[in-house]
């Protein structure tokens, strides 16, 4: 039996095995889902909030004058350390304004919900902290 029905019937069981190789579903999809599996490709990816550090102190305010980008309804944080009492004054529309205290560790949340670009300034010293520029 070594003529070409041998050869038949190896080269058929070498096919076969390779065949259902190739078709394991353990090898060709993962055991556990991930993320990317189990979220429907409608639901928005969650992205933590842009965080700006703000640090007022000696009559100087630091960033001064930065742009930052951010989507209409996007929360921004702004994080402050004051060693003098201050207002955070965003010129939204509408206005929104936040006390600022002496000390350190202060968290505020803004959201502006309409395009454009939007000052947010230490009201009393009058400085521009950033611009925030809202897209759709």
């Amino acid at each position: 039996m070594t003529g070409p029905i041998h050869r038949w019937i190896v080269i058929s069981l070498v096919v076969g095995v390779l065949a259902a190789c190739g078709s394991d579903p353990a090898r060709t999809q993962p055991s556990t889902p991930t993320p990317k599996d189990t979220a429907s490709s409608s639901e928005p990816v969650k992205k933590e909030p842009p965080t700006i550090d703000v640090v007022i102190a000696d009559g100087t305010v630091r960033p001064k004058a930065r742009r930052v980008d951010v989507k209409v309804g996007q929360k921004v944080v702004f994080n402050v350390s004051s060693d003098v009492a201050e207002e955070l004054h965003a010129h939204s529309d509408p206005a929104q304004s936040f006390a600022i205290k002496r000390g350190r560790d202060q968290s505020f949340g803004l959201t502006i919900d309409t395009p454009g670009q939007v000052e947010v300034e230490a009201e009393v010293l009058g400085v521009s902290i950033v611009t925030l520029v809202v897209r759709p």
